[in-house]
């Protein structure tokens, strides 16, 4: 039979056609919470190369071959969601938030499904915190997951934030986290010269919140391991915001804040200042009017709080473009933020940049480069950790005499009644300058190989240079510096990195999923500094040191180190059920000695998914695993080079010369973090309510620490590894979907750590630190070290202490341990509540365990000891309303008296509970219409109002139970935490902003 050509040319085209035929179908993506419509949610067929993304308003097209039954919708913090193709052109798509076991995480070098973790490791999505107000991204993150406990030691506008990650692992060296930005480490050292009476600035203030997509806390060994010598402490890795496939979109985020002081101890007007002095004469019987001559008839009642204090000021704008095709998108923000402190004399500004790009150039190669530059400006005042802070000085002052004379000068302290003040504050205010002008460039690109299907190269170049020039300036003509003082500092660091890997990952028969990274980076760190100091200035109008008669020191120097490292990781999972992960990293670093360069830090973690077992048959559990990890990790956070070194300016009568200037050690080696860690992760009800427990025991060993050699080697000590610390404790959390309507919703979560925090080998024990502190064997890394306060005695009203040598003399050799600076548990609460387009969000922080020295109390709580006659200081109400007053009378503060002996000493009778709760943040949200929003050009606009630090509820009676005063070095952070002395407390805060996409 013989069959007509053209028949057949109709019946193999109809054929092919048929085979390629399209269906077109379009829908909305919309938030099953807010039922808002949800933009770059990412939308592929099931089995087909299909793909597209759904827009501003929630929409989405796409083409699929006839033979596709389903599509798969998937967006980061929410459920997958698979819908079924049954013949219909158009979809509405109902998404959930909350936890997906299939969610991607960021690990160390790579991404696990969430399901996958084996280790302990937190993520958080910057879309699920409310918007920050403050200059740094650390404040946000505060009671959001266990294990982290994060302190703001001032509201000074960006001063340095403390973040331990289960507890303070090192005496010398750093206990704080390693921040990782896409990939490149950043340098979070403190470089500040000015650090010894103001508080530090922070280097992470850098960095615009705002450019932030994600973070993820890797807490145990397993986890921080692959990060080797630099992981101790814990890592927070940093992804930014990225481009995306679809429409070009320009988003602004601009809000406003105004912020006051929170809380501050009532001190006594003019005429009660002088009764209680009069009283206290009285008392001593020098008759009851002695204190007469102090004036109070000029009306003069000086609020110090109103001279010192204001409204503060922060205003943010953020600028970002962000899009995309198949083969290149983009990311490019711009930031600026301007914050004017609650003290005068305070402030900072931020001015920064980003771009980040992504290019696939075919199917092997892809490429990508993050480039961010920033300058900040910081003013603080001198003194806020000292005598001559503005604060205690205030709290001191005088409330009978004026800040300013009828001349319009300041009035002087000294001439006045009280001698405690050692300067106006008002005048430390406003003419003893302290500035800082920070800049940071961080450049990285990376090229990614696709070998085979199932294995990838990635080659990684990172640079970043950071430079921080500072000033500090004491007129002439005050009480601190008759003819003036200046000091000129700068410190720049340079910092690259080259890191190769390779990764593998491959499913075999549906049952068994394994990956491996290989890898090898090295990096390099050069800082040069200088520092010079001045005095004695003709005039104030210049700071410069130029302008000093006499250059009291010039110092300079540099500094550099290497470090080489090797490692790999293994992941496998069986069945979906088994789980195991083994990790190992080698690190050399040129900071050591040579016979102890080299550091090896293995970690191993399993875990068992049990609800995928055949005999496991509890409808209401969604999801049980069972996890456990053993590790190491290391530290080498001494500052830069702890090796041997020579000073080139060792001359001796004017003949240059060459002198050894540290003794070297060449076992110096790492601090060492062996952590194990048992975990449990419970998911009920279809992951509505998600639990997961961790318990956790960490030992440092080998303390990077001083010790006393023979003074026959030209030194008294040397850096060597002795010592151990010990932080054990428990970890929890719940997150639950309580109420899960169409219309309202319910989220909440709370999470709870119980830390124990004790030094278990100590080369130097029971070595004094300061005038309060010990370290001691047994006791926790920052002890407190006092005088014992025993009461008042009801008859005579005299102040009591614990004479522990029997001497018959109350001095510092009476002083003894009286507890622990570091909180034993803290944790958060967080809250949202959504109905219609308005979103509640309510978050708490609660803390305590800890004592802190109110040492402020001593000013304005002090009294008794007289210079010529001149009454101490000023007097809270407190003690005027509470001092013993006659006999029997059962109260806890002394009489009042003008006599040296009853001055009141160092003791716990300032020693108070750091326990608090604390209304972090409260934010209202609406979401406008987008019907409404759509006639003016916009894809969205939400409008918001928020406070933070609404109230705390503490029996603290400082300013603020989160204050710190010693943060002026690491070692400090470490072991003098616990002190109060006129550190400024933290802010309430009221902001009103909004967010719009065109």
């Amino acid at each position: 039979m013989k069959f007509n050509s053209n028949l057949i040319l109709f019946v193999v085209l109809l054929a092919c056609i048929s085979t390629y035929a399209q269906k077109k179908i379009t829908g909305t993506v919309i938030d099953k919470q807010t039922n808002q419509p949800m933009a770059g949610v990412n939308i592929v067929s099931s089995n087909s190369k299909a793909g597209t993304i759904s827009g501003f308003d929630g929409k989405f097209q796409l083409e699929l071959p006839d033979n596709v039954t389903s599509i798969e919708l998937s967006y980061i913090g929410y459920q997958n969601q698979k819908v079924a193709i049954d013949g219909s052109t158009n979809y509405n798509v109902y998404m959930s938030s909350g936890q997906d076991l299939n969610e991607v995480v960021v690990i160390g070098y790579g991404t696990l499904s969430k399901k996958d973790m084996s280790a302990s490791i937190s993520s958080i999505k910057t879309k699920d915190l409310p918007p920050g107000t403050s200059s740094s991204f650390e404040n946000s993150l505060q009671g959001q997951t266990a294990g982290v406990n994060i302190s703001s030691s001032s509201a000074t506008p960006g001063s340095a934030v403390s973040v331990n990650i289960r507890g303070v692992s090192s005496i010398s060296a750093s206990s704080q986290p390693l921040y990782i930005i896409d990939g490149v480490p950043l340098v979070s050292r403190n470089n500040s010269a000015l650090n010894t009476n103001i508080q530090p600035t922070n280097p992470l203030a850098d960095l615009n919140p705002s450019d932030i997509e994600s973070f993820s806390v890797l807490k145990d060994a397993a986890a921080a391991a692959i990060y080797g010598s630099r992981g101790a402490n814990g890592v927070i890795l940093i992804t930014t915001k990225r481009g995306k496939t679809g429409a070009s979109s320009v988003n602004v985020n601009y809000y406003t804040a105004i912020s006051e002081i929170t809380k501050y101890p009532k001190l006594v007007d003019s005429n009660k200042f002088k009764s209680f002095f009069n009283t206290a004469a009285e008392f001593d019987g020098l008759g009851a009017d002695y204190f007469d001559w102090i004036d109070t008839s000029k009306g003069v009642n000086t609020n110090i709080y109103d001279e010192i204090f204001r409204i503060g000021i922060a205003q943010n704008l953020d600028l970002s473009l962000k899009g995309g095709n198949e083969k290149t998108s983009f990311y490019v923000s711009g930031n600026y933020f301007n914050q004017d402190g609650i003290q005068i004399g305070q402030g900072f500004k931020r001015l920064s940049g980003r771009v980040n790009l992504d290019h696939t150039i075919d199917d092997q190669f892809k490429v990508g480069s993050t480039f961010f530059i920033t300058r900040s400006n910081h003013q603080r005042t001198i003194g806020e950790n000292d005598e001559y802070g503005v604060v205690i000085n205030a709290q001191g002052w005088d409330p009978t005499e004026p800040i300013y004379d009828e001349n319009g000068n300041y009035t002087n302290p000294f001439k006045y009644n009280t001698w405690w003040p050692l300067e106006n504050p008002v005048q430390i205010a406003n003419e003893y300058k302290n500035t800082s002008q920070s800049t940071r460039v961080q450049g990285s690109t990376f090229l990614e190989w696709k070998i085979i299907p199932d294995l990838k190269f990635k080659t990684a170049l990172s640079l970043e240079y950071s430079n921080l020039v500072e000033s500090s300036f004491v007129p002439s003509g005050t009480n601190k510096s008759k003819t003036g003082e200046g000091i000129y500092a700068t410190y720049e660091e340079t910092n690259w990195l080259v890191e190769n890997t390779l990764n593998y990952a491959k499913n075999f028969q549906e049952k068994h999923d394994f990956g491996a990274i290989l890898g090898w980076t090295l990096q390099g760190n050069e800082s040069l500094f200088s520092d010079q100091a001045g005095v004695g200035y003709a005039t104030n109008s210049t700071a410069s040191i130029s302008a000093a008669s006499t250059i009291t020191s010039s110092t300079s120097g540099k500094n550099q180190y290497g470090l080489q490292s090797f490692f790999g990781r293994a992941n496998y999972v069986y069945n979906d059920k088994y789980i195991a992960s083994f990790t190992v990293r080698a690190d050399g670093s040129s900071r050591f000695g040579e016979n102890n360069r080299y550091g090896y830090f293995p970690s191993g973690s399993l875990a068992w998914r049990v609800n995928k077992e055949e005999f496991f048959n509890i409808k209401t559990i969604s999801d049980f695993k069972i996890r456990a990890s053993y590790g190491l990790t290391g530290n080498q956070e001494i500052s830069s080079n702890w090796r041997g070194t020579y000073s080139l300016n060792a001359n001796y009568n004017g003949v240059p010369g060459i002198a050894p200037s540290r003794l070297g050690n060449p076992d110096l080696g790492w601090e060492t973090t062996t952590q194990l860690d048992l975990g449990l992760d419970l998911g009920l009800f279809k992951n509505r309510v998600n639990l997961t427990f961790d318990y956790f025991d960490k030992l440092t060993d080998d303390l990077l620490l001083q010790s006393k050699v023979s003074g026959l080697t030209g030194f008294n000590s040397v850096f060597q590894n002795v010592g151990a610390i010990e932080n054990k404790g428990f970890e929890f959390a719940i997150n639950a979907a309580v109420i899960d309507g169409e219309q309202f919703k319910w989220n909440t979560g709370v999470n709870l750590t119980l830390l124990e925090n004790k030094i278990t080998k100590l080369n130097n024990n029971g070595e004094e630190i300061g005038r309060n502190h010990i370290l001691k064997e047994g006791e926790a890394v920052s002890t407190l070290y006092l005088i014992k306060f025993l009461g008042v005695d009801p008859q005579t009203g005299d102040a009591k202490f614990d004479d522990v040598n029997k001497d018959g003399i109350i001095d510092f050799s009476d002083r003894q341990i009286v507890g622990g600076a570091i909180p034993t548990y803290y944790g958060g609460w967080t809250n949202n509540l959504s109905y219609k387009r308005f979103t509640l969000t309510a978050n708490f922080l609660f803390s305590g365990g800890n004592k802190i020295f109110n040492q402020s109390r001593h000013v304005y709580e002090n009294y008794g000891f007289t210079k010529s006659g001149i009454p101490y200081s000023n007097i809270s109400e407190r003690v005027y309303d509470n001092y013993w007053r006659t006999p029997g009378q059962i109260t806890d503060i002394p009489r009042p008296s003008t006599e040296g002996g009853q001055m009141q000493r160092f003791s716990t009778q300032y020693l108070e509970d750091g326990d608090y709760i604390r209304l972090k943040t409260l934010n209202l949200a609406y979401k406008l219409p987008t019907d409404v929003i759509n006639k003016i050009g916009l894809n969205n606009l939400s409008l918001y109002v928020q406070a933070q630090n609404l109230f705390t509820l503490t029996d603290y009676l400082g300013f603020d139970p989160e204050v710190s005063t010693n943060t002026s070095s690491q070692e400090d952070l470490n072991v003098l935490q616990g002190e109060d002395f006129g550190t400024l407390g933290q802010a309430r805060t009221f902001t009103i902003g909004l967010s719009t996409t065109f």
